[in-house]
């Protein structure tokens, strides 16, 4: 897709702050005629910009934790085998509890945010699912006291 411009990003900014906006109710909050902005969201789903549409949860309604863990990746098992960064974030990300999975630089290779009932939930999480997968050298887990 061209690069992006001021209506595009308009348009991307508005949805962001409301995916529930129909498109007559982007146009007027934009300032973009209606069939342009219905055919910029098109244009930025196709091109996979916008990759989709979610829901934000109120974690102190719905009674549930929210945690960042850090991983650290060991590249090179003791068995020789090699492990992919990449492929190791997807194996992680399927587990029902994770939300997202990001390949990360800096002092540790993966960042993964976790959604649990409860801190028992968190630490079967831990111990029990992601120390056992090959390749996770350590973790590092923090709990989100409070959205802001």
């Amino acid at each position: 897709m061209k690069n992006l411009d001021d209506k595009d990003h308009a348009i991307m900014k508005a949805l962001k702050e409301n995916a529930k906006l129909s498109t007559q109710q982007l146009s007027k909050k934009t300032k973009i005629p209606i069939a342009t902005v219905h055919n910029r969201i098109k244009k930025l789903e196709s091109s996979g910009i916008i990759r989709g549409y979610t829901t934000l949860l109120n974690e102190e309604l719905t009674g549930t934790i929210i945690s960042f863990v850090f991983i650290s990746v060991m590249y090179h098992l003791p068995d020789g085998k090699v492990i992919d960064q990449e492929g190791l974030a997807s194996k992680v990300k399927k587990s029902e509890l994770v939300e997202e999975s990001y390949v990360v630089t800096g002092s540790r290779d993966l960042i993964v945010k976790v959604r649990t009932k409860n801190i028992g939930q968190l630490n079967d999480f831990i111990i029990k699912y992601l120390r056992t997968i090959p390749g996770i050298e350590r973790t590092e887990t923090a709990v989100v006291l409070k959205c802001v």
